[in-house]
């Protein structure tokens, strides 16, 4: 990973736990889950039923928020998280801002992402097959993710991977509510497009250079662009193109996974994939 570039570009927003148990007595509360900027999230139970509950922060904006629940209940899929519950209310100068997604037991992608640890090519294929058939069913809903990442990525106990946090996903058939030139997501695995705040150019395509780059850490144990110190050369690296062809680790890949990491990571998105269902063939078919 590179040095001195922070994963995010917000401050996450946190809730003390003994102050959620006092607000949410519904719950019993477990642990407490990795924050994001919009939402802190616990591991809770109900009625015997394992849960995640999201609290939204107060300044998260509604129709966003909205918009997420939106597209998580058109979504019933293996490899996506299931909502199980959205509510918004404001009663007595009280607002209850939050959402309860299912519990999914295993742990986060980003602890199998490790410096110097190249998975072996069966885990490869499963995972990333599977996230790509996730993420077929997000282009069938025409929403693109935005913020696909390792700690966005949740391992089943069974190694199946499901995609979570959909807290900056962009359906494709309404207007966007980010700003032209706006950044939104998590540096390290920004396309292209996202690095300049190119919001019209957002599409399926972005989370796919994601997943190239992801994809090379997994197979590589480094990010494709680990020379870069700053977030200008992150970016200035991701624009230019990466250059990926002459790194030691990479060239002794299989062939056929070597061509679909390089062609993930296109600059130009008329290059990457077609779809992710292309991807998951033809990562199925390595020998």
């Amino acid at each position: 990973m590179p040095l001195n570039i922070s994963t995010e570009l917000a401050v996450p927003f946190v809730v003390d736990i003994d102050q959620a148990k006092a607000d949410f007595p519904e719950f019993e509360f477990v642990s407490a889950l990795t924050p994001s900027e919009q939402k802190a999230a616990f591991h809770v139970r109900r009625g015997g039923e394992d849960l995640c509950l999201k609290i939204i922060a107060p300044n998260h904006s509604l129709e966003r928020a909205q918009r997420e629940v939106a597209a998580m209940q058109e979504i019933d899929h293996p490899n996506v998280v299931k909502l199980v519950e959205y509510v918004f209310t404001s009663k007595g100068g009280r607002t209850t801002h939050y959402m309860v997604e299912e519990f999914i037991k295993g742990h986060d992608l980003a602890q199998d992402i490790r410096p110097g640890h190249c998975w072996p090519l069966e885990q490869v294929k499963k995972v990333f097959g599977e996230l790509c058939d996730g993420l077929s069913e997000l282009r069938r809903r025409n929403i693109v993710h935005r913020d696909l990442k390792p700690n966005n990525i949740r391992i089943r106990e069974n190694g199946s991977p499901v995609i979570i946090d959909f807290g900056l996903a962009r359906m494709l058939d309404l207007d966007s509510l980010t700003q032209t030139g706006m950044k939104v997501g998590t540096p390290l695995y920004f396309s292209p497009e996202q690095c300049v705040g190119d919001k019209h150019s957002i599409d399926h395509r972005t989370d796919l250079y994601a997943l190239g780059a992801i994809m090379f850490q997994a197979t590589t144990g480094k990010h494709p662009c680990h020379t870069a110190r700053t977030v200008d050369e992150l970016f200035q690296a991701v624009c230019e193109g990466v250059k990926i062809s002459h790194d030691t680790d990479f060239s002794s890949l299989p062939d056929g996974l070597k061509m679909i990491i390089t062609r993930l990571l296109e600059k130009e998105r008329s290059r990457r994939p077609v779809s992710a269902d292309l991807v998951a063939k033809l990562l199925r078919g390595i020998q």
